[in-house]
C-alpha cells in the first residue's frame, strides 16, 4: 500500500511538472525506455537497485546512460531524484500510472472499453465522439479484449460500469423476470 502511495505521489508530481503534450510524450517515452533497459539488463539492474554500489557511482552510471540516450533534462532530473531517494524500483509503476494522471490533470476522462473482438477504428471514432459528447469534455479510451463479454461492450469509467453487452442484457432480462 505504501508503495502505491509513493508511486502516485511521484507520478502526480511529474505530471504537474510537465508543461505540454509534447513534453509529456518525450518524458514518458524516455522513462519507459529507461525502465525497459533496467529490466532487460540484469547486471545493470542489480548494480543500480542494490545497496552495494555507492550513490555517487550509481548516479554516474545513470548520467552516462542518460547522456548516451540523449534524454531530456526533465527526464534526467526525475530519474536522479528517484535514485537519490531510493525509489528507482518504483519506476515501472510510475511509467504505468503516468498516462492516466496526465490525462486527468488535463481534463481528459479515461474509459476502459472491453469487448470479445477487437473494436474497429471507425467504431472507436464513433464511440469516442459519443462519449466526449456525453461527458462534454475530451475522452481517451483504453481498449482490451475480454472473453467474458458476450457480444457488445463493457465501458468502464472509474467505478461506473456501463454494460452494453449481450450478456448484460440477458442478466437484466433475467432480473426483470424474477421481479415479476
Amino acid at each position: 500500500m505504501k508503495s502505491q502511495l509513493l508511486v502516485k505521489r511521484y507520478a502526480e508530481g511529474l505530471a504537474a511538472a510537465l508543461k505540454s503534450e509534447e513534453e509529456y510524450r518525450t518524458v514518458s517515452r524516455e522513462l519507459a525506455e529507461f525502465a525497459a533497459l533496467l529490466e532487460s539488463h540484469g547486471p545493470l539492474n542489480r548494480a543500480i537497485l542494490r545497496p552495494f554500489l555507492s550513490a555517487a557511482k550509481k548516479e554516474k552510471i545513470i548520467q552516462d546512460i542518460l547522456l548516451e540516450q540523449r534524454a531530456s533534462d526533465k527526464t534526467s532530473r526525475f530519474l536522479l531524484l528517484l535514485l537519490r531517494h531510493g525509489r528507482l524500483g518504483i519506476l515501472p509503476s510510475i511509467v504505468r500510472d503516468l498516462p492516466e494522471l496526465w490525462r486527468t490533470r488535463n481534463g481528459i476522462v479515461t474509459f476502459e472499453v472491453r469487448s470479445v473482438v477487437p473494436v474497429r477504428d471507425a467504431q472507436k471514432l464513433r464511440l469516442e465522439a459519443e462519449l466526449a459528447r456525453l461527458e462534454n469534455r475530451p475522452v481517451a479510451c483504453r481498449y482490451a479484449l475480454d472473453p467474458a463479454v458476450v457480444g457488445g461492450l463493457l465501458i468502464i469509467k472509474g467505478n461506473l460500469v456501463y454494460d452494453v453487452s449481450l450478456k448484460g442484457q440477458l442478466e437484466r432480462l433475467k432480473e426483470n423476470i424474477r421481479e415479476r
